[in-house]
């Protein structure tokens, strides 16, 4: 009877490991965005340290920060000011190249990567997914490429209609994340989705210079994202198989003060212990360092309010500026300048859009995708312009305009026209 109970038991323990999933992704590569590769390792930590089995941990990032000339920490990453070093043992799988929104949503499908991790899941499955970086009215950005809100639906509606999870949890943090499920993401696919900003606001990175200090040095760039750090450290803090889903959101939208935390999906959801999906709700497995992120990584609501944070849209520029602070070195300066001068031409060619002749309205009730149609045509009109004008991340602080161009009642091939003669 023992040996039937242990039997029993240690089957039941398989499949509740087997049954957890997590897809961590980047989606920025270059120092000054540190915060994104850090906040995406230190997930991973929360996940191995909960139990998830590293092999049903697939991470997507560029990984050229740890090894950056400018990171005081060769081969480390930190997430906040004299943390552990969130790198070590940080499994990536897709880098450089392969960190693109299409072998993300083939990951997602579950599609053969040529021997690479996928997602090898069926109905019982639960599906943790967390995206850091920029994103614009419907899209999130990739190193080079975008992910349209309108096809990360699809990949989600194609996961439901095959049975590949049984519940979803995804959070999502980048400028305007609200626009990647306002008016898409139905209550009825079993997936509840928290993201760091409403559909028409930035995100912030937190952590920012003068607050970037570990061990003594300043890192030169915002170590981790509002949003993200603040549920992250209240996972590190609280057990995981006893706090609900509802309950980190509700603290994750308090303690989010520079932006609005949105939700989306199946509210239902929000009942369930966090550890539904970021958990194998066991004693928790032993490890090195990451044994004392709970004391390292607790957040004090009066310490947090005097941390520095940045717009996510001017963290370039705060981190140019501060490392000619730092050197006064001619080519710091030199490339400050050229930022500076970059930003104002971005600035000045959609000014020159808005000003066009075209009786469009350009306001903040105009920037929310109304339809699917609205969808498709903002597609088209971000091509173009990436086409014509390349694609940065400054850009994408003002695509709302072509949010407000899909909302007019103008004739498409008269706004891929106005688009086109932008560059």
């Amino acid at each position: 009877m023992k040996i039937l109970f242990l039997t029993v038991a240690l089957l039941a323990l398989t499949v509740a490991t087997e049954n957890h999933w997590a897809v961590l992704v980047a989606g920025s590569n270059g120092f000054w965005n540190y915060r994104h590769q850090a906040d995406i390792c230190h997930a991973y930590q929360i996940m191995v340290n909960n139990g998830i089995p590293k092999d049903q941990i697939i991470t997507f990032s560029y990984d050229d920060v740890a090894t950056a000339k400018q990171n005081p920490f060769p081969g480390q990453l930190f997430n906040k000011p004299d943390g552990p070093d969130v790198y070590e043992g940080c499994n990536i799988d897709y880098k450089g190249a392969d960190v693109t929104p299409e072998k993300f949503l083939s990951v997602l499908k579950g599609e053969d990567q040529n021997g690479g991790k996928t997602l090898k899941t069926d109905k019982e499955d639960k599906i943790f997914i967390n995206f850091s970086d920029h994103g614009a009215p419907g899209l999130i950005a990739f190193p080079k490429g975008t992910l349209y809100a309108k096809d990360f639906i699809a990949t989600l509606d194609h996961m439901y209609e095959n049975d590949l999870y049984n519940e979803m949890l995804i959070y999502i943090e980048a400028c305007e994340s609200g626009s990647m499920f306002e008016n898409l993401l139905s209550d009825d696919k079993r997936i509840y989705a928290t993201t760091a900003a409403n559909s028409v606001e930035s995100s912030w990175g937190y952590y920012c210079s003068p607050n970037d200090m570990v061990n003594g040095k300043h890192v030169g760039s915002c170590l981790g994202d509002l949003y993200s750090i603040v549920w992250m450290e209240d996972s590190d803090e609280k057990d995981a198989c006893t706090e609900t889903i509802g309950e980190q959101f509700d603290i994750v939208k308090a303690k989010t003060t520079k932006s609005h935390v949105m939700e989306f999906g199946d509210l239902s959801i929000k009942k369930e212990p966090v550890g539904n999906f970021d958990a194998v709700c066991k004693k928790r497995v032993e490890s090195n360092i990451f044994d004392q992120l709970t004391k390292l990584f607790s957040l004090n609501a009066d310490e947090e309010m005097n941390q520095s944070a940045v717009d996510s849209r001017d963290i370039k520029l705060h981190y140019l500026y501060h490392r000619y602070l730092r050197t006064n070195a001619r080519e710091d300066a030199i490339e400050l300048e050229h930022e500076i001068s970059h930003r104002s031409h971005i600035e000045n060619r959609f000014s020159t859009l808005r000003k066009h002749d075209s009786g469009i309205l350009f306001s903040e009730e105009s920037r929310i995708l109304k339809d699917a149609e609205a969808h498709t045509c903002y597609i088209d009109l971000a091509d173009t312009y990436h086409d014509i004008c390349g694609r940065g991340e400054y850009d994408l602080k003002y695509y709302h305009n072509f949010v407000s161009l899909c909302n007019s009642n103008r004739r498409h091939e008269d706004l891929i026209a106005m688009v086109s003669a932008m560059c």
